[in-house]
């Protein structure tokens, strides 16, 4: 009896020179069959079906570079841009503070030449530091106060000499002004009209322009009569400008025109004042 017969496999040697020797005999007949050109046309139909993906994949390819590169362009520009916005801001501060310089040192001449002016007269410049220009107060804050020899009910004049207000509320280093507009204010004018001087007293009021009263009908007084301090009452000394008397109306049945006063000094512009130093304001008792 004859056993099972075993053969044994091949081994990795042979297999590798099996595998070598396909891989040259399929070389050699793709060399052969090129030489004949029996492979063009599967050459020809390879090309074919890759061109798409080939061109998708160039364009792609494109698609990215121009993205990558939009968005380095993009980071530039946006690097560029933050640079000229702080080249603006750091323009437009210094302009600001050459602007800046250019009033103070315009209001310092004012200033100077309204103190030569008045030589006669004692006056302390000031700076505006706080204003409150609601509808029931109107002042400002100054920065000067009584250890700078301020008083209350001294007189504050603009750079142009017109009256602003008087003192109201006095502290050591600042001093609230109360403006000729605050509705509390009541000041004895003269009106320079054509037919000569009128007197009346001008008073602030609520939310409007003030308002020029107690002035003759018979007075003759028209728009852009100036109106100056009477003097009467002790509180100013005279000849303050105070504004100019604006929407004059004479009614018949009142012995008084109604008119308002538009002042002179720029109120709600204020960036310098002169405090006057030598008037001395007198409280009169009563009668």
């Amino acid at each position: 009896m004859v056993g099972p017969s075993f053969q044994p496999e091949p081994g990795p040697v042979f297999r590798w020179a099996l595998w070598l020797l396909g891989a040259l005999a399929l070389a050699v007949l793709s060399m052969f069959l090129s030489e004949k050109g029996a492979l063009d046309p599967l050459r020809a139909l390879t090309l074919r079906a890759s061109a798409p993906v080939s061109l998708a994949l160039r364009e792609a390819s494109l698609d990215l570079g121009a993205l990558v590169d939009g968005f380095a362009r993009r980071n530039e520009l946006a690097s560029e841009n933050e640079a000229l916005r702080q080249e603006l801001e750091r323009l437009r501060a210094e302009l600001a503070r050459r602007e800046d310089a250019s009033q103070r040192l315009a209001e310092l001449e004012r200033l100077l030449q309204l103190k030569s002016s008045r030589p006669q007269d004692g006056l302390v410049g000031a700076r505006v530091l706080a204003a409150e220009m609601g509808p029931l107060r109107q002042a400002v804050a100054i920065d000067r106060g009584s250890d700078d020899g301020l008083r209350e009910g001294m007189i504050v004049l603009s750079e142009g000499g017109s009256l602003v207000g008087t003192i109201a509320r006095l502290y050591p280093d600042h001093a609230w002004v109360t403006l000729v507009t605050d509705p509390r204010s009541a000041v004895n004018v003269s009106v320079q009209t054509g037919q000569g001087d009128a007197r009346g007293v001008v008073t602030g009021r609520v939310g409007l322009p003030p308002s020029l009263e107690l002035v003759p009908r018979e007075a003759g007084i028209e728009d852009g009569d100036l109106v100056v301090t009477s003097g009467l009452g002790g509180k100013y000394p005279p000849g303050l400008l105070v504004g100019v008397a604006r929407s004059v109306r004479a009614h018949p049945q009142n012995p008084f025109v109604q008119a308002q006063v538009e002042p002179s000094a720029p109120l709600s512009r204020l960036r310098t004042v002169l405090v006057l130093t030598t008037f001395t304001p007198t409280d009169l008792g009563a009668p």
